[in-house]
């Protein structure tokens, strides 16, 4: 019996006594028992170490596709929330990609030369007056890889810079 039989009341409450504290007799051998707890301890560590490990990377050979002198191009698609006067886009050396002056309609699909790093836009919107938003949306289309697309967006004028992919 774990508990004895005379429970006696306390000012701090009911008292019972336990018995089971007075055997102080340990079974089994400490080594043993030290022995079989480091094994336990030591299976546990060990999906431990492989979960915080990082993953090993595979070195992926890129091969650059095969061209025959022969300059490919980018089909591109700008899609404006208004009507612009002037939309120039430019590559990160600043060399104009594509230029576009007078009224431009809401969409405009054209190509470029080749695929630049990143993408530089200026538009000079028709009504001059700041709006709650202007946008313009660049989707790029090129060969051999996904559709790349970005939104710009301002209250006024745009002229902002995308770094691509």
């Amino acid at each position: 019996m774990i508990f004895s039989q005379n429970a006696t009341a306390h000012a701090s409450g009911l008292h019972i006594q336990c018995t089971w504290f007075k055997h102080s007799a340990v079974r089994g051998s400490p080594l043993l028992r030290t022995f079989l707890i480091a094994l336990c301890l030591g299976l546990a560590a060990l999906p431990l170490w492989r979960m915080t490990q990082p993953k090993a990377t595979v070195p992926i050979d890129i091969v650059a596709p095969a061209t025959n002198n022969t300059t490919m191009t980018v089909p591109f698609g700008l899609q404006l929330s208004a009507s612009a006067k002037q939309v120039i886009l430019r590559d990160e050396n600043g060399r104009i990609l594509w230029e576009s002056s007078g009224i431009i309609a809401a969409e405009v699909e054209a190509t470029w030369p080749s695929l630049p790093r990143s993408v530089q836009i200026e538009v000079v919107w028709t009504d001059a007056a700041p709006a709650p938003r202007y946008f313009a949306k660049l989707r790029l289309d090129p060969p051999g890889r996904d559709t790349l697309t970005h939104v710009f967006d301002a209250n006024t004028n745009l002229d902002d810079l995308w770094e691509l992919p």
